[in-house]
Parts: structure tokens; sequence; C-alpha cells
């Protein structure tokens, strides 16, 4: 997408190498984004810029302008709710769309698929490469499958994800660290085929338990990922908890629930919202002052807790909880911190990495203990 609005503000651009120059003052400038022109001529993301000119005489650099591409990306996600309630925005101009469930509107996954395609093209003059699969990852790999660069929609019928997905190289997969990739290619292990008959226990000894079992299914492609609402404006997120069975309002362990929540994101909430609903369907909200928002994860966690409890008076059963948050760029700071607030502002960087590393034994605060237990 980047690249198409630079060629349609300057189509002098069009059909030449592009890539965008990397934000900040570094010392050697280099390239951010590269275009697929760029890619063929053997240019990558990284590069020195004075190397790349070098190499590639006709390369343009460009400037970035990222506002206008988040404009871009949140027209992009208004284009896409007309097609179907859920989906991802990932990468500018990269989206994954769930398109099962909406055959009596737009008929069959290939028939929408080519039809949002020229919607696309029609509205916004953006041409895109589609990859139509049950798993995210044959979907993701197939919309830039270096086979058919002619192709603009490629499809993996069902059955064949992992045929498809296994002569892929071992990087395509996302979220692995490169000390695990060192140690894939320490065993031998390359591409997406190697890894595919490799057992759990077996790969739970190179990487965490719970990042294996997501990494192999990936690899096999069986990941069906549950997409959330598209209508969800950008930098805000729902987080919905269904009880089974319910529980008295004392019973509910809330805290520990926020406070994954705020671990696994690593944002700062601008706008937290809490809302319940009782057995009998009464709703309930409560949101959070701003001044609260100012507070570590694990303070607020227990904030969210214990206005929960004074909000929930009725002794009924509570079915379910919702936790709607607006992230912000970073935790406001106030010119005369508390002691306490310093300290856990210190130690939540470290412990949230200790409890992505060790996801079998979760490091905890104190009071969360007797609840994990």
């Amino acid at each position: 997408m980047p690249f198409q609005m630079a060629c349609q503000g300057d189509a002098g651009l069009k059909d030449r190498p592009l890539a965008f120059l990397s934000e900040g003052a570094a010392r050697t400038p280099c390239l951010w984004l590269v275009n697929r022109r760029a890619r063929a001529e053997g240019l990558a993301p990284g590069e020195p810029m004075d190397q790349a000119l070098r190499r590639v005489p006709g390369l343009r650099v460009l400037d970035p302008t990222p506002q206008t591409w988040w404009e871009a990306q949140a027209a992009l996600g208004e284009f896409l709710q007309h097609w179907s309630p859920q989906g991802l925005l990932g990468r500018m101009g990269e989206a994954l769309v769930e398109l099962r469930g909406t055959g009596r509107l737009h008929g069959g996954p290939l028939d929408a698929a080519a039809r949002m395609q020229r919607d696309l093209r029609e509205a916004h003059g953006w041409l895109s490469h589609g990859g139509l699969s049950l798993s995210a990852t044959a979907a993701r790999i197939a919309t830039r499958a270096p086979e058919a660069p002619g192709l603009h929609l490629a499809q993996v019928p069902e059955g064949s994800e992992q045929v498809f997905l296994a002569p892929h190289p071992l990087i395509r997969l996302p979220d692995i660290t490169p000390r695990v990739r060192y140690r894939f290619r320490r065993l031998g292990l390359m591409r997406l085929g190697d890894l595919q008959p490799v057992p759990l226990p077996t790969l739970a000894q190179i990487m965490p338990e719970a990042d294996a079992r997501v990494a192999l299914a990936r690899a096999r492609g069986e990941d069906r990922p549950r997409l959330p609402m598209l209508a969800d404006p950008l930098g805000e997120s729902r987080h919905p908890w269904r009880l089974e069975p319910p529980c008295l309002p004392e019973e509910v362990p809330l805290a520990i629930w926020c406070l994954d929540r705020f671990w696994n994101d690593g944002r700062t909430p601008r706008q937290l919202t809490l809302r319940w609903w009782d057995v009998d369907g009464e709703a309930h909200a409560w949101k959070a002052p701003e001044a609260a928002l100012a507070e570590p994860a694990m303070a607020l966690a227990r904030l969210v807790e214990a206005a929960f409890r004074r909000g929930a008076t009725r002794r009924i059963l509570v079915h379910r909880l919702e936790l709607h948050a607006a992230w912000g760029l970073g935790r406001p700071r106030s010119l005369f911190e508390e002691p306490l607030a310093r300290k856990l502002g210190a130690l939540e960087t470290t412990l949230a990495k200790l409890r992505r590393r060790f996801p079998g034994q979760p490091v905890l605060p104190g009071w969360a203990k007797g609840v994990a237990s």
C-alpha cells in the first residue's frame, strides 16, 4: 500500500525499484520498506542506502509518511467491514479477513475475494494480492507466493495446507526469536516441512511449550484463529471472559485475569471500561478514572478488581465479563511519583519477560499466588 500511494502521487515512480528510508537519526541511513521490483534486484530491508544505490542505480529512495499510511489503513478497515464483520489489520495494507458464513451475501469465498479486489481497485486505485485458506499462515504465505508472481489470488484447498507450506523456509513463521532460529539451523531444520513431523515434546526442549504448540500449528497449517471484530477502532481491543460455571462476585479472579491482559499486550491503557452481566441478563459497567490509568499494571489490575467487588452488590452469580481498552503509547508519569509505583514500574518489565519465557511456571505477584494455584 505505501508504494502504491507513492505511485499515485508521482506517476514517474511506476515500474521502478522503490524503497522508503528508515526513520530515526541513524548514523548510516538504511532502507526500511522495499517493493517487489527492488527485491527482484537483490535489495532487502535494512540494507545501507549508499550500498543499495551503488548496486541499483535506478533505485528511488523516498521519505516515509506514516500518518498518511495510517489514515489509508483506517480506510482499508472501513472498506473490509462491508464484506465481513471479522478481520485483523496487519502491517500497512495487509489484513486477514474471515469469509466463512458470508455466502448468502457475497457468494463463495473465491468469488467474494475476487469482488473485494475489484472494488478495492475501483474505490482506491489499489492493486492487491490475496491468499485463500482455512489456515491463517497458509493464506498469508499464498498472498506473496513466488511461484506465480502474476497471480493476484491464490487458493490453498482444504487438506493440502501441509503440502503447500512444506517447501517454504522457516523464516516465514512469525514470532520466532533469533535464538530459536539459530537452534533450528543447528539441528538442520531449514523449511516448514522439516518442522512438521517434529513431536511437540521434542520441540518443547528448544523453545517454551506454548510457543512450540503455536509454531507446530502454523507449520502444519492447523492454525484457525478466531478473528476480532473489524468494527473495533484502531488502538482498541475487547477481552471477553465467559465464566463456566458462573461464579459469585467474590470468587471471580479478576485481578490476575486483567494482569494477564495488560502484560500480554505491553501497551498502556488510555481508557479502560469493565462490563459484566449477571446470569439473569442484567448488565453493569465501570470506567476507570483517568488518574488510575497512570498506575503500574499490577496496581491497576487490583484496582479494577476492587471496583468490580464494590459494584457487584447483588447476591447473584456473574455470567460473563468484558474488558474494553483503548491503548496509548506510554504510561503517563507524574512529577512526584509514589515510591511503590516507582518500584512496580521497575519490576514489571522483568516480570513480564519471565512470564513469557516460562509460561508453565509464570512469575506472579504475591497476591496472585493463591489464585493461580
